[in-house]
C-alpha cells in the first residue's frame, strides 16, 4: 500500500468535510492502516484535533496549513482517481 497516497486521501476527505474512515474502509485497506496514517498525520502536524481511544480515531480533526499545503503540492493526484472503488485500487 502506498502510504503517501493513503495520507493524501485522508487529507482530501477531511478537506471535503468527510470521515476518512468511512470513505476508505474496505477489505483492501485495513482499518489499522487508516488509523495509523491518521495518527502519523497528526504527529507530523498535518491534522489537529483527532480524538483517540485504544489506537482508534473516533473523531477526526481538521487540516492545518501544512495539511492544506500537502494537498496543494500533490494536486495532480486529484485527477488520478474518480470514484471510491477506483480510489482503493489507486492506493494499492
Amino acid at each position: 500500500m502506498d502510504k503517501k497516497k493513503l495520507r493524501f486521501v485522508i487529507l482530501k476527505a477531511l478537506d471535503e468535510k468527510k470521515d476518512p474512515f468511512i470513505e476508505l474502509q474496505s477489505e483492501e485497506i485495513p482499518e489499522q492502516d487508516i488509523f495509523e496514517q491518521g495518527g502519523f498525520l497528526q504527529r507530523e502536524g498535518y491534522i489537529i484535533g483527532n480524538a483517540y481511544a485504544d489506537n482508534t480515531i473516533y473523531i477526526w480533526g481538521r487540516l492545518t496549513e501544512q495539511g492544506e499545503q500537502f494537498l496543494e503540492d500533490n494536486k495532480g493526484w486529484r485527477k488520478a482517481y474518480k470514484g471510491l472503488k477506483e480510489l482503493r485500487d489507486w492506493i494499492k
